[in-house]
């Protein structure tokens, strides 16, 4: 049985609400259900299917940046699978390559291409990701990001630089550029632009031990860690709630 809410939309949707509009009404229920981190798949794989059916009518960036929002909670939060969570990443990865070279000037399809992308070195592996030249690609896409719009994703650019240089190994006269006080700077000014998120602290808070400032990285961890998720994010919040959780168990 379909939940009364998905009803509702519907039947709205025949005289009032577009493939894109409705596919947004479902995003925005896709929490609907869950439990903490693990979300149920009804919501979000009606908003992929109405996603997609908006894609197919008008490719917009719109209906691209949808799919890809969507591809990436469906895969992180919902599917358990791992053969599954790989096919859901390489399908979103490939999908995002073609569509920035259809949309180039598009900061958004860009940071989303690098959310899934991500998850893919996540489910694919290290050797697989330093194949395909992973920390590379993060690190010049994050820059054209802040380029085209410095504040999208409450400064998702800065984010995403400041992770990869974080994350990514100095291998001299391979990956020489990685530098975790840049990382530190970066992730500081990813908070200071637009409103400050959980996982950009859960980093900030990161990169503050990495650089051996444990005493700060701990009162920022512990932050994150008593944070009432958010409504707007509830399923993704908890994700950084409970990793901060574990942080603190494993530094004390």
């Amino acid at each position: 049985m379909k939940p009364l809410f998905y009803g509702l939309l519907l039947s709205s949707s025949i005289f009032s609400q577009s493939s894109i509009q409705l596919a947004d009404s479902l995003y925005a229920l896709r929490a609907i259900g869950s439990k903490k981190n693990v979300a149920k798949p009804f919501y979000i794989e009606e908003a992929i299917k109405n996603y997609t059916k908006s894609y197919n009518e008008k490719n917009s960036i719109e209906s691209v940046v949808g799919l890809l929002k969507s591809q990436f909670y469906y895969g992180k939060y919902v599917v358990i699978d791992e053969d599954k969570k790989r096919k859901i990443f390489d399908e979103a990865v490939k999908f995002g390559r073609k569509n920035i070279t259809k949309h180039p000037q598009s900061a958004a399809i860009r940071y989303w291409y690098l959310v899934n992308l991500g998850s893919w070195a996540e489910v694919f592996g290290i050797i697989a990701a330093a194949r395909e030249g992973f920390a590379d690609i993060m690190k010049s896409q994050s820059e054209k990001i802040i380029d085209l719009d410095s504040l999208y994703s409450d400064g998702g650019g800065y984010f995403m630089l400041g992770v990869v240089h974080l994350r990514a190994p100095y291998v001299p006269f391979v990956i020489a550029w990685p530098d975790k006080i840049l990382a530190e700077e970066l992730l500081e000014r990813a908070r200071g632009t637009g409103k400050e998120t959980l996982v950009q602290k859960l980093y900030h808070a990161k990169s503050l031990y990495k650089n051996n400032k444990k005493e700060k990285a701990v009162m920022l961890l512990t932050e994150v860690s008593v944070s009432p998720p958010s409504k707007d994010n509830l399923v993704e919040d908890w994700e950084q709630i409970l990793e901060a959780q574990d942080l603190l168990i494993k530094l004390k």
